[in-house]
C-alpha cells in the first residue's frame, strides 16, 4: 500500500509539545479547505522527535505551511462511547508565504510542485 498526503493549509490552533515514551510529540490542527470552498475542511496534524521541536517552536495559529506525512487512524472509548478519527502523521513540513497574515496562492503552487515531482494523481485546481 502507498499511504502519503501533501496538504497545505493554514493552523486553526497554536501548537502542543509533550513528551510520549522518551520522544517529543507536537499536535496541531490545519484548515486545509481551498478558498472556493463553502465548507472547511479541518485534520489534526502530529510531528515526532526533532520536527516536533521545530514545529512548537516556529508554528502559531494563522501560519500557513505545507505537510507531508502518512493517514493515520485512532480509535479510543471513553465513558462508554467509542470515538475515532483520521489524521497526519507528519514527516515533514515547510513554511509557505511570509507568515499568518499572507493571502497569496503560494500554497496552491506548493502542492502542485510536490505532486508533480512525486505523486501521479491530479489535482482538481
Amino acid at each position: 500500500m502507498y499511504n502519503t498526503i501533501v496538504t497545505a493549509g493554514r493552523l486553526a490552533s497554536d501548537t502542543e509539545i509533550r513528551e510520549v515514551s522518551n520522544n517529543k510529540v507536537c499536535k496541531f490542527r490545519m484548515c486545509i479547505s481551498s478558498n472556493r470552498s463553502k465548507e472547511p475542511c479541518f485534520i489534526d496534524v502530529e510531528m515526532w522527535g526533532r520536527q516536533a521541536e521545530i514545529a512548537h517552536e516556529h508554528l502559531e495559529k494563522g501560519r500557513l505551511i505545507l505537510v507531508q506525512g502518512e493517514i493515520r487512524y485512532s480509535s479510543w472509548e471513553n465513558e462508554g462511547k467509542q470515538y475515532n478519527k483520521m489524521f497526519i502523521s507528519g514527516n515533514n513540513f515547510t513554511f509557505l508565504g511570509g507568515g499568518k497574515d499572507d493571502q497569496s496562492n503560494t500554497a496552491e503552487k506548493a502542492v502542485k510542485s510536490a505532486v508533480s515531482a512525486g505523486v501521479d494523481e491530479d489535482i482538481p485546481f
